[in-house]
């Protein structure tokens, strides 16, 4: 845990060598990692934590400043921690706070490595904003629902991403999470659709990136990743055979792969 005037931080370490900073995404810790960090090849410094409102990591968030730079607060207190360039992974928001940590010019970042990751703002004016939009309804029609104490209220945002049936299909013990972090994901929404992000910031972008969903990925999703490759100067793209939206987990062992490749390549 790391401590810090404006609360606390996930940090799990383990390994030597260069710095590989993982960001689960939302309704997540740092055990989302775990399988991949598995699997992954030998030879680095591997960092885990959480973000604001979900493991041990405080939320610095309201519902009257919900700005992503919160967020980016703690990638750089984790990085003045590490004290050393990091190679920044982030999974579903957690690689849209990856994103937003590379784009803020704050963190000496070596690579980044996103894979789902979510910046919907990017796809605002594609399709005429059909796919934003749809998001944004959903968004808002979940967030009504956790209002109004709708049980299974996160199953809305988890199908989204995921496909039909995945929420029941989950563990009890992660339902019963993602039920009491719901209000947190509240505030994800409204951070990654407050998030002012271009294809022209990404552009700007010099260092390599290694983009990776899932080949059956939501068309939102599908869309997001192919505007960040279209727009990344130096990026790597991917889809894993098989996998939705949580490949993290559910596809971990080829994640890692991909992973333990480009690290090669750029480490």
């Amino acid at each position: 845990m790391l401590k810090t005037e404006a609360g606390n931080i996930d940090c799990v370490e383990s390994g030597e060598g260069p710095a590989v900073l993982f960001l689960p995404g939302s309704y997540s810790t740092t055990a989302a990692w775990r399988q991949v960090q598995r699997h992954l090849s030998p030879g680095y410094r591997l960092v885990t934590s959480s973000l604001g409102g979900y493991g041990g990591t405080t939320d610095t968030r309201t519902r009257q400043d919900f700005d992503i730079a919160h967020e980016v607060r703690l990638v750089e207190a984790l990085a003045g921690h590490i004290g050393q360039p990091v190679h920044l992974v982030g999974h579903s928001f957690g690689g849209t706070v990856a994103l937003a940590a590379a784009l803020s010019g704050r963190i000496d970042i070596a690579s980044l490595s996103l894979f789902e990751a979510n910046p919907l703002p990017l796809i605002r004016e594609l399709d005429g904003g059909t796919l934003h939009d749809d998001a944004l309804q959903m968004s808002q029609a979940f967030e009504a629902a956790v209002r109004s104490g709708e049980p299974d209220a996160p199953a809305r945002v988890i199908d989204f991403w995921g496909g039909p049936g995945v929420f029941a299909a989950m563990p009890e013990a992660v339902k019963a999470y993602c039920r009491e972090t719901a209000a947190v994901n509240v505030l994800d929404w409204h951070t990654d659709f407050g998030f002012r992000v271009s294809a022209q910031d990404c552009a700007n972008l010099a260092m390599p990136v290694l983009l990776v969903r899932g080949a059956e990925a939501n068309p939102a999703m599908v869309a997001i990743t192919d505007t960040l490759h279209g727009s990344l100067p130096d990026a790597r793209h991917f889809a894993v055979d098989g996998a939705g939206h949580f490949l993290i987990t559910s596809h971990a062992t080829p994640c890692a792969q991909l992973l333990s490749a480009f690290l090669a390549e750029v480490a």
